[in-house]
């Protein structure tokens, strides 16, 4: 429970003999050995009423059916996932092809990018010139 070992039992007991002295030692460690007791048994006497109160509540229950749903849900969702992709795929390839055969789309994996156009001359941008008014 607090995880000591031989040597912080020892260091504690040594500490309580200084302390309390050799007369009252043994009722000492009554004393806290009855505490300890009585805590562990409130925490299982705890644990235990509610525990009981989950089972009258019909609360373990509703938890079986509510995990026998997920469960079936689960199951059932898988297909209609796998069936509805391959329906869209099937419809959806055409499209590419018609795409692609057009010549001005690259159809990728995941999308479709526009090809920049083909034009026969490429004409440079003439950039304008702005004039300044002199001022009068």
């Amino acid at each position: 429970m607090f995880d000591l070992g031989w040597l912080e039992l020892m260091v504690i007991g040594i500490t309580a003999l200084i302390v309390v002295g050799p007369k009252e030692l043994p009722q000492l460690f009554r004393t806290v050995g009855r505490f300890f007791g009585k805590a562990r048994a409130m925490a299982r006497e705890f644990s235990q009423s509610m525990e009981d109160a989950a089972n009258e509540s019909g609360l373990k229950d509703a938890t079986k059916t509510l995990n026998s749903l997920s469960d079936l849900h689960k199951k059932t969702q898988s297909p209609i996932k796998d069936q509805v992709i391959a329906n869209f795929k099937e419809r959806v390839d055409p499209i590419k092809d018609t795409i692609k055969s057009s010549g001005n789309f690259e159809v990728g994996k995941n999308s479709i990018d526009e090809k920049p156009l083909k034009t026969s001359k490429s004409r440079p941008s003439k950039k304008r010139e702005t004039t300044k008014k002199p001022k009068k």
